[in-house]
C-alpha cells in the first residue's frame, strides 16, 4: 500500500507540475486528449504505475506542447524543439513515466503506415507493395494523422466534401453541419497542426532516446533485381546526398555480372541503380542525364552495366557501350529492341567500395582445367581481421607474374588465420607452384596448416 501510494503521489505531482509548467488548466488539457479526455481525473489522482499508458502519454504530452507553442515567442533565441525539450530535462520522471511511453506510440503509428497486408479474404488477400514512404513527407504525415486520430480525421475528410478546409466549404455545407459541428471540425484543423509539428518533434527525440529504431520514414529497403532473396537497408538521406532523388520506389540494386567496366566495376559489385523513364527517341535525346555515367542495359546476351553513348543513325538511335577495361571492345546495338521496349533500365548513382581483382573471376578446381565463376562473399570482403589496405598487398603478391614460393609462405605465414587468406586456396597463381593447395585438414579438426615441400 506504501509503495502504490507513492506511485499515486509522485505520478499526480508530476501531472499537475507539468500542467502548471505550461499553464495549462485541467479542462483545457482534456480538450485535447482525444479519447482519454475523460480520464485526465482519474490519471491524475488515482493511477499508481510505474508508467503511463502509451496513447495516454501522447496525448498528454502532445496537449502539453501545443500549450508551449501557444507561448513560443519566435524572436527569442530558442526553438519550439528547445522549449520542449527544455520542459522533459526540467521535470524529473518525464522521460522514464510519459516520454518513452509517446515515443513508443509513434512508433507503432509510423509502423503502422504501410500494412503488408490488404483487407480482403481467402484467396482475395493480397499483399500491398506500395510503400507509402517513398511519397512526400505531406502525404506521410497526413497519413500519419489519420492513424493517431483515425475516427476523427475520418470525419473530418468526410465532412470537408471534397474541400481543403472547414473554412472554404459553401454556406449550405456549413449551415447543414451546424454551428456545434463545425466548432468541432475547426478545432481539429488546430490539432491536425499540432500533430503535424509534434510529428517533428518526436522524430527528433526518437533519434536521442531510442537511438535503435531505424525509422521507415528514414531508411528503405532496396532490393536486387537479380537476387530477389537479398538486399539492403540505406539511408535515403545518404542517398539524396548522391542523386536529387525523389521517388525511392524507382531504385534498385544490380550485381555486376561481368568484367567489362573493370577496374571501375568489376564482377560481384553492388550497382544501386534508379530507374529510368525511356519511352522513345525523343527521351533520349532532351534527357541530360543520358549524356554521360554508367547504365544498365538489357544488351544482346542480358542485363548488364555499360559506360553509354548514343547516336542517332537515319531513324533509330544507336547505343554504344565503352569498355573500361582494355581487353574488350566497343559495341553497338539499337537503343530499342524488336518489340519496341528500351534497352537502357536505369543509371548508376553509386557503387559498392570493394572491387573484386579480376584475377580471381576465373579459378580452377581440384579435379579439372574447367573456369568456373569466383565471387568473394560480402563477409569475407568485411573480414575484421582482414583491412582494405592489407587484402590489396596480398592481391598484389599473388598477382605477380613471377610469383616466388618464399613469397607464398610469407603469405601465409602472416595471413593464415583470415577468412580471406583461408579463400583463396583455389588461387591460379597458387595452384602453380603448389597443386594441392595451400592448406591441410589435421585430423578432419578444423585447423588449417600449411603443406610443406
Amino acid at each position: 500500500m506504501d509503495s502504490k501510494n507513492t506511485l499515486l503521489a509522485i505520478n499526480k505531482l508530476l501531472l499537475t507540475n507539468l500542467l502548471k509548467f505550461a499553464d495549462l488548466s485541467q479542462q483545457q488539457c482534456s480538450l485535447t486528449l482525444s479519447h482519454h479526455r475523460n480520464s485526465l481525473v482519474g490519471y491524475i489522482y488515482r493511477y499508481d504505475k510505474k508508467i503511463f499508458p502509451r496513447s495516454f502519454s501522447y496525448f498528454f504530452l502532445l496537449s502539453i506542447y501545443r500549450a508551449l507553442a501557444k507561448k513560443h515567442k519566435p524572436k527569442e533565441n530558442l526553438s519550439r524543439f528547445d522549449l520542449f525539450y527544455n520542459l522533459i530535462l526540467e521535470h524529473g520522471g518525464v522521460i522514464e513515466k510519459l516520454l518513452i511511453p509517446a515515443l513508443e506510440h509513434h512508433i507503432l503509428s509510423i509502423s503502422s503506415l504501410n500494412r503488408g497486408i490488404k483487407i480482403g479474404e481467402g484467396d482475395n488477400v493480397t499483399i500491398n507493395k506500395n510503400d507509402i514512404f517513398d511519397q512526400d513527407e505531406s502525404v506521410i504525415i497526413n497519413k500519419y494523422i489519420s492513424i493517431v486520430e483515425s475516427e476523427k480525421y475520418e470525419n473530418y475528410i468526410l465532412s470537408l466534401r471534397g474541400f481543403d478546409c472547414i473554412e472554404n466549404l459553401t454556406k449550405n455545407d456549413k449551415d447543414e453541419l451546424g454551428e456545434k459541428k463545425l466548432k468541432e471540425l475547426k478545432n481539429f484543423e488546430i490539432e491536425i497542426n499540432a500533430i503535424k509539428n509534434f510529428y517533428v518533434i518526436c522524430e527528433s527525440l526518437r533519434k536521442i532516446f531510442l537511438p535503435n529504431f531505424f525509422s521507415p520514414s528514414e531508411y528503405k529497403k532496396i532490393n536486387f533485381i537479380n537476387d530477389q532473396e537479398s538486399g539492403f537497408l540505406i539511408k535515403k538521406s545518404a542517398i539524396r546526398k548522391k542523386s536529387k532523388i525523389k521517388n525511392f520506389s524507382n531504385l534498385f540494386f544490380f550485381k555486376a555480372n561481368d568484367d567489362y567496366m573493370h577496374p571501375t566495376i568489376s564482377l560481384g559489385d553492388d550497382c544501386l541503380i534508379e530507374r529510368v523513364t525511356l519511352n522513345n527517341r525523343e527521351d533520349l535525346k532532351n534527357n541530360k542525364e543520358f549524356e554521360s555515367g554508367l547504365f544498365l542495359v538489357n544488351e544482346m546476351k542480358g542485363l548488364c552495366v555499360r559506360r553509354l553513348q548514343f547516336s542517332e543513325f537515319k531513324d533509330t538511335f544507336q547505343i554504344i557501350s565503352l569498355p573500361d577495361n582494355k581487353e574488350y571492345s566497343r559495341q553497338t546495338f539499337p537503343a530499342f529492341d524488336n518489340d519496341g521496349n528500351p534497352r537502357v533500365l536505369g543509371k548508376v548513382i553509386w557503387k559498392s567500395g570493394f572491387t573484386a581483382p579480376k584475377e580471381l573471376s576465373n579459378l580452377f578446381n581440384n579435379t579439372s582445367n574447367q573456369e568456373v565463376d569466383f565471387e568473394i562473399p560480402e563477409f569475407l570482403r568485411r573480414n575484421q581481421n582482414t583491412n582494405d589496405e592489407e587484402i590489396d598487398y596480398i592481391n598484389q603478391i599473388l598477382n605477380k607474374k613471377d610469383l616466388k614460393l618464399f613469397e607464398i609462405d610469407a603469405l601465409v605465414n602472416k595471413y593464415r588465420r583470415t577468412t580471406y587468406m583461408k579463400n583463396i586456396n583455389n588461387h591460379p597463381s597458387i595452384r602453380k607452384i603448389l597443386p594441392d593447395g595451400l592448406f591441410e585438414d589435421d585430423n578432419k579438426n578444423n585447423i588449417l596448416k600449411k603443406k610443406r615441400a
